[in-house]
This record gives C-alpha cells, structure tokens and sequence, in this order.
C-alpha cells in the first residue's frame, strides 16, 4: 500500500521534531475548539491565521508549557520550528509585543495532515454539505419544540437569523425558519382603574415548508451526527401561512 505524502512528511521528521508537531496539533485543535464555542455566543470575524496563533514566549503560553513538560522547551526551539516551517507544516509569525517580540506558531493544513496521519487519528470528519453546524442544528431544534406557538424571537440566538431565516442574503443561508407576527389584546391598567386595553404584537420563529421537509428527512442523521443535541421525536407542527 502506497504511504500517504501526510504519513511520508510526518516519517521524515526526527523524534524532536515530533513532539513539536504534535504538542502544536493538540494546542491547534484546542484552539479550535475554544473558538468554536466562543463563536456560537458571539460574532467573531476575526480570521483563522489570526485566532489560530499560538505563542511560544509569551509568559501565559500554554503551548510552552506543553513543550516543557515534554522536556524539549529549551534554546534549540527556534531551529526546530525553522525545520517545521521550512517543510511547510507550520508558519512562525513575530508579533510586537509590550516589553518584547511574542513568537507565535500556527500549524499549516499540511501540518495538521501529517500530525494525525503519524498520530493514527485519521483523516478529520468533514460535515456534509446538506447538514446545519452544531449551534445552528441546536437554534433550529429549540423553534421545533416550540411547537405550534413558535418560538419568540428572542429567545434565539441573534446570529441564527441571518443563516436560517427565509429571504436573508448572508451567505448560505437557509430558508429554514420565518418569522411570524401576531397580535393579542393585553389589559394595561393599573390595580383599582378601569381596563385599559392595547394591542400587543408577538414576534416569533416558525418553521417554513422547506424547513419542516429538512427537519422530517434529516433528523435520524443529525441524532448521530450531534447526538447530544435534543431533537424532539414529534413531526414539526405546520406553521401557519402569513
């Protein structure tokens, strides 16, 4: 069986070498992840070679720290990242820091490639096309067990509105949801004084024909998928036309 060009990168390099490339990975994919759930609360567009730096010198460098626990964060540090750099498995970035220069090391594509094929970790999961990301598929699954009342606007996650409300122009969106507007009479009198009544308007997501189709075909897959979402097992209550 022909060696992968990852396996092949990764077998070129010496143990050294190895453990940088590894304790970056793992640093990278915590990264990852921390920006994954920072994101799903609020906006970020900050960009991946931005928010994917990772500090070498800086004093709270948990990179650092993992080298030094590896017994290998020592002088020779800069030639062993100018080895992996020069073989295009990570980039090194100075930037200008309050007292001095902070060394910031950020893995490159083929990097991450090389440190799971010589981790045995595999190639990495790749969403499908037709699935929703983890916080929208949760968004999405909180207007379904609303049910026939829908859910009020807000109550979900302000970024959602833009991805999966219908007529929206963010890039793609999906014409999941609708917002659907009722009003009710609400008595705003004070205790002891004749009733004074207003008209009161309730804002809320409903699914669309598109949405309940999506959600009825694709909910056994998304339960593997994201198994620790909640996805109510009732159908989606069709919601009613404008």
């Amino acid at each position: 069986m022909a060696t992968s060009k990852a396996q092949t990168a990764w077998d070129r390099l010496n143990t050294r070498q190895r453990t940088y490339l590894e304790a970056i990975y793992h640093e990278d994919q915590a990264r990852e992840e921390a920006h994954q759930a920072e994101s799903a609360r609020t906006w970020d567009s900050t960009p991946a070679r931005v928010w994917r730096r990772l500090p070498l010198n800086s004093a709270s460098s948990a990179l650092a720290r993992r080298l030094r626990s590896k017994g290998v964060h020592d002088p020779g540090a800069g030639s062993t990242l100018t080895a992996l750099a020069t073989r295009g498995l990570v980039e090194v970035d100075h930037v200008p820091g309050v007292l001095s220069t902070i060394v910031c090391v950020r893995i490159t594509p083929a990097g991450r490639a090389a440190a799971r094929a010589g981790l045995g970790y595999g190639p990495p999961w790749v969403k499908p096309k037709w699935a929703l990301s983890e916080w929208l598929w949760r968004e999405f699954c909180k207007v379904v067990a609303a049910g026939e009342e829908g859910l009020r606007t807000d109550e979900l996650w302000h970024g959602t509105h833009g991805y999966l409300v219908e007529g929206e122009l963010r890039r793609g969106n999906r014409p999941y949801l609708r917002v659907r507007k009722t009003w009710s009479k609400v008595n705003r009198a004070y205790p002891g004084q004749p009733p004074h009544w207003i008209n009161v308007e309730r804002r809320a997501y409903v699914l669309t024909d598109t949405g309940r189709a999506h959600y009825a075909e694709r909910r056994a897959d998304y339960r593997e998928i994201y198994p620790d979402i909640d996805a109510p097992d009732v159908p989606p209550v069709p919601a009613d036309t404008p």
